[in-house]
């Protein structure tokens, strides 16, 4: 840039960074200039038409940002709700340890009374206002920022927000132009791979911000696989008075579970020999054809899509409107009906190790003979089809005690 002036100061600032004041008395090149990254600044992340962002010094209640900095170096193989747990009144677990099975309480309230959003877009359940995270696994790899409001706070919908609220703000398609490739590996076969690129504001106004990634391996319990993939994709314009903003993220994924909670004696059980119990061991798994097999399987993928429209009136009025869309297809597994009389759980149908014999369960249901309980048992026939009868069937099974 050209000044008229032989002597001053020039201020040069950008988003997200800190002001920098540059002193001149005479003609000529000031050279380069670095602008310090501001360890404040948020509103400048924030998608265009992004609603309930409580404003530093500005709106009158309690308060916490994670910005993108802190979740790259703090949050590495951790679910996304486990950064939280350095905030003030935030409680957050990973429950049975399965992938995505995270659980955060504000206050001491669970998601059912606190609000969770995404670029000011709610995602608690509409009937029960629970929140599954494995829903939004792959939210670590797009977010920006992480808001948290304790108590009632300054959001404009009409959602349970006793608790609080939870606002991830994710990337913009405004990012600076460039783009990322990296893995991360860690214990019990962790491995994730990203990739992402942003065009940046182009001349024209456009936009455009692609990440993909894919992580997989086992949580710390036992028999607890899992594989989850992410997209986002984010399209802008802006102009003087306009701006649009085009968003859509999704996480398809599937883990295994630790859903019953062992007794203390089965730790110890199927612990050490000095007596350690094996806090990993977990009873809702086995082996099927030499492959991990868990009773409690979960799958889910609930993308969101959002459209977010900014009309800058005149220099005091702002119009913005804010249009999304949110579904999502899943499920889980689970174990049901008795072999033998016993459920899958009984120690006579595990291994040494406390593990759940599936193979032997399968040959008994498809007619074989097995031992169980020191017997040779084999499921009865009715009409040609192998039956379950209740808990009374083993009386009708041929017992072999030689």
């Amino acid at each position: 840039m050209e000044v008229a002036e032989e002597s001053g100061t020039l201020v040069i600032s950008y988003i997200g960074f800190n002001n920098a004041q540059v002193s001149f008395t005479s003609g000529g090149n000031i050279g380069s200039i670095t602008l310090e990254p501001s360890a404040e600044e948020l509103e400048g992340i924030i998608v265009v038409g992004v609603q309930d962002i409580a404003k530093d010094r500005q709106t009158p209640v309690a308060v916490s940002t994670i910005k993108f900095a802190e979740i790259q170096e703090k949050l590495g193989s951790q679910e996304l709700p486990e950064i939280l747990n350095t905030t003030p009144s935030i409680y957050a677990t990973k429950t049975g340890g399965g992938f995505g099975d995270s659980r955060i309480n504000i206050r001491g309230f669970d998601t059912n009374n606190s609000a969770v959003m995404i670029n000011g877009v709610p995602v608690n359940d509409m009937e029960n206002g629970r929140v599954f995270w494995s829903n939004w696994a792959g939210l670590s790899d797009v977010t920006s920022a992480i808001q948290v409001q304790r108590g009632l706070g300054s959001s404009k919908l009409a959602i349970s927000s006793v608790g609080g609220t939870i606002n991830v703000v994710t990337k913009t398609s405004q990012n600076a132009e460039g783009g990322a490739i990296g893995a991360t590996v860690g214990n019990d076969g962790y491995v994730k791979t990203l990739a992402s690129y942003s065009s940046g504001l182009l001349d024209n106004g456009f936009s455009a911000s692609l990440l993909l990634s894919r992580t997989g391996g086992s949580m710390y319990a036992d028999g607890t696989k899992f594989e989850g993939y992410n997209f986002y994709l984010g399209l802008g314009y802006t102009t003087d008075k306009h701006s649009l903003e085009f968003m859509v993220t999704g996480a398809p994924q599937w883990h295994h579970q630790r859903d019953f909670a062992p007794t203390i004696a089965d730790y110890i059980t199927y612990g050490g020999s000095d007596g350690e119990p094996n806090r990993r061991y977990n009873s809702d798994w086995g082996y099927l054809n030499g492959e991990e097999f868990n009773f409690r399987r979960n799958f889910y993928h609930k993308p969101v899509i959002s459209l977010n429209w900014a009309w800058k009136i005149s220099d005091k009025t702002t119009l913005e409107t804010s249009t999304y869309a949110s579904f999502g297809r899943g499920g889980g597994s689970g174990e049901i009906g008795r072999a033998a009389g016993a459920r899958q759980f009984d120690g006579r149908w595990k291994t040494a190790d406390g593990l759940v014999d599936v193979d032997r369960i399968v040959a008994y249901n498809s007619g074989q003979p097995v031992q169980f309980d020191g017997a040779t048992v084999q499921r009865a026939q009715v009409d040609g089809l192998y039956v379950n009868q209740g808990n009374g069937d083993r009386s009708r099974h041929k017992r072999n005690f030689s």
